[in-house]
């Protein structure tokens, strides 16, 4: 057995990809029942008996056309007014390998629907119908092969459509059976052609250089040559084209669309349900834009497998192959990925060539590539599956204005996580979250996020490493028995609503001044600023330092009030350095209790403190907060803290829930010995 690489047949553009497709399954059944065929990295290898000139000869002079015929159609060749050029050059060939063709077309020019096209528009639909079904009962059974690709009748009489061969056979003007028949007359019955026609084939096989391309159109499949306006000289073009391209595009087509993928259950409408074919999702790709997820036909993930397979085998795989998440069918681009991650995929398959049907040609359609999308067991796919739980509760929801982008970031967010996985990935999808929670919160809409999320391995997935992660989940977990959730005052349908400011600092110091005064006005005997996940003192210090990205931290803030902190154990953090005035400060918006003198009291907050910091006093903030630790029976450090931090983030810093112990005390304490000892808890 030889191995061919077929260079002209690779995964991009989608008309290389049904090429390689035709051949494997052409040269099975009429040349080599013994073929074998595997992608080699982005081109099929052809494992099979023949040479390559032997391949060259049997597509020349052997190959016998599937009987590609569509008279439902108009412009098909069959009625009046219709190019004939093909139709005709085939009916009268007296080539045995036509023999079938030939008989496809005159059987159908004898029938009466076809005869008299001229009905009224609303008897139309059934004329088609009723064509479609004397096809079916009366053509060859490779002609059947075809119609079973490319177009069905429901129990209803509504016809149905693959989407990779169009709305049955054609696309707007362009009907693939006609151009079918006038690109194989060309090829392989006009004598004036023939002595082209070897050139272009190892053109199309090979990738042979030929100077014999004719300006036909190259429909969806292979968008560089599909012409139109700005395509090339001139306001409109058509594209230079190989027109056994086409040929064997069409012959894939029918190896791909004859797997109709019943066993899915996924309803297209309009459309059959196809193999690997589910709804488009506009995310993966640059060009992707909000209109796409209207515009889009539907989305093809094409197989790519490297270990040699019989089309017996590929057969199988296109007419069976699944992808299903959590049990139930792939319904959209995000859903096939997650399936693709998880083993939903049939094994074999190594990764996909994923191509988006895109209206991209005023009403025509293209055969987008959507990128490379490898298979193979990932754990971010369960992790993704718990988050859409979680979305899908936000998805019942009516989006508030402005929050489609914001909705589609997520699935591009969700698509990257599941494409190349990592805790960076991870964090970005929940940071795209959050922007998507709060515009809903902050447009006065109530809405209840589920929270159904485990904090401890969430946090570990985004990268507890990461500051921003910490800082973040140290705010979202604030809680009190009295003042309520932080969530409360992220939300403006809340009476409490305090996330007001034009920075992160301001909205932070909005919030804790907010706590603080219902904390006063409920006569509460605590500082309403603990929390379930406490920080070590030094991630203040780099939020006080600006050494930390804002906006990542205020988009995690709203993603983490999905998270259930019930049982959650804090892993491990570096400690990091701490700043003597913020240990002074932040000691009287502790919420826990200090032992002082064997007896255990609480410190009161101070609303003077955060007057004090927006003026830019941070002298007279902590000179305030040092005659209240006297008072409390406490001996600080009588030092000067004069300048040094920003005030406003300083300020802001006092909501972060933190630690304290021997460093934190050991910094305004007289001695270790007379430090205090503090209880967290509410």
């Amino acid at each position: 057995m030889r191995s061919l690489t077929l260079s002209g047949c690779n995964t991009r553009p989608f008309g290389g990809y049904l090429k390689a497709l035709a051949v494997l399954r052409l040269v099975s059944e009429q040349a080599d029942p013994e073929a074998r065929a595997w992608w080699r990295q982005d081109s099929l290898t052809l494992g099979t008996k023949l040479s390559q000139d032997e391949l060259l000869e049997f597509f020349l002079h052997s190959y016998s056309p599937t009987p590609i015929v569509a008279p439902w159609n108009g412009g098909s060749g069959f009625y009046e007014k219709d190019r004939k050029i093909g139709i005709d050059a085939i009916a009268n060939c007296t080539d045995h390998r036509f023999t079938e063709y030939r008989t496809s077309i005159e059987r159908v020019r004898e029938w009466d629907e076809v005869k008299s096209s001229k009905t009224e528009k609303s008897e139309e639909e059934s004329r088609r119908v009723a064509v479609l079904r004397k096809c079916r009962n009366h053509l060859p059974d490779r002609a059947v092969e075809w119609l079973d690709a490319s177009i069905g009748i429901a129990a209803d009489g509504a016809r149905s459509f693959a989407p990779v061969l169009g709305t049955g056979g054609n696309e707007g003007r362009l009907d693939y059976t006609n151009n079918f028949m006038e690109r194989l007359a060309t090829l392989l019955i006009s004598p004036d052609a023939k002595e082209h026609g070897r050139e272009l084939l190892e053109n199309a096989l090979f990738s042979t250089p030929t100077g014999w391309f004719r300006a036909w159109s190259a429909g969806q499949y292979d968008p560089g040559r599909a012409g139109g306006a700005n395509q090339g000289q001139g306001v409109e073009s058509s594209s230079p084209t190989n027109p056994w391209d086409f040929i064997l595009t069409m012959e894939g087509a029918v190896a791909w669309a004859s797997g109709l993928y019943r066993r899915q259950g996924v309803s297209y409408g309009s459309f059959l349900c196809s193999p690997f074919t589910v709804r488009a999702s506009a995310v993966g790709y640059g060009s992707a834009t909000a209109s796409d997820k209207d515009k889009a036909r539907a989305e093809i993930w094409a197989p790519v497998w490297t270990k040699p397979a019989c089309y017996a085998e590929i057969k199988v795989l296109l007419r069976e192959g699944r992808a299903s998440v959590a049990g139930a069918p792939a319904r959209n681009g995000i859903q096939f990925a997650e399936a693709a991650t998880s083993l939903g995929i049939d094994r074999g398959i190594s990764r996909f060539q994923r191509y988006s049907l895109l209206k991209r040609r005023g009403d025509s359609y293209v055969a987008l590539p959507a990128g490379e999308f490898p298979a193979g067991y990932r754990s971010e796919s369960d992790r993704v599956r718990q988050f859409a739980e979680v979305l899908g509760h936000l998805d019942r929801e009516d989006l508030p204005p402005g929050c489609e982008s914001l909705r589609r970031s997520v699935d591009s967010a969700i698509y990257e996580v599941l494409l190349r996985s990592g805790s960076e990935r991870i964090r970005a999808m929940l940071a795209s979250f959050g922007r998507l929670i709060c515009r809903f919160a902050t447009t006065g809409r109530s809405v209840r996020v589920h929270t159904g999320l485990a904090a401890g391995p969430w946090l570990e997935a985004c990268g507890w490493s990461c500051p921003e992660v910490r800082i973040a989940a140290a705010i979202s977990s604030i809680f009190d028995r009295k003042v309520g959730p932080i969530r409360e005052n992220l939300s403006s349908a809340s009476k409490v609503f305090a996330w007001t400011g034009s920075s992160l600092p301001d909205r932070l110091v909005s919030v804790l001044s907010r706590r603080l005064q219902i904390a006063i006005s409920m006569e509460s005997d605590r500082n309403p600023f603990g929390g379930a996940c406490p920080l070590h003192a030094g991630d203040a210090t780099l939020f006080i330092e600006r050494a930390v990205d804002d906006s990542m931290i205020e988009d995690l803030i709203f993603a983490f009030t999905c998270l259930d902190w019930s049982n959650f154990a804090q892993p491990p953090s570096e400690r990091g350095e701490v700043l003597p005035v913020y240990a002074v400060l932040k000691y009287l918006f502790l919420p826990g209790k200090l032992e002082v003198n064997t007896e255990w009291t609480r410190l009161r907050s101070d609303p003077r403190i955060i007057s004090q910091l927006l003026a830019g006093r941070v002298g007279d903030a902590a000179g305030l907060a040092f005659q209240r630790l006297r008072v409390a029976g406490l001996r600080p450090l009588d030092v000067s803290y004069q300048g040094g931090p920003d005030p406003k983030r300083l300020a802001a810093a006092l909501l972060i829930p933190v630690r304290t112990g021997r460093d934190f005390s050991s910094l305004i304490l007289h001695s270790p010995k007379e430090e205090a000892t503090y209880k967290q808890g509410n």
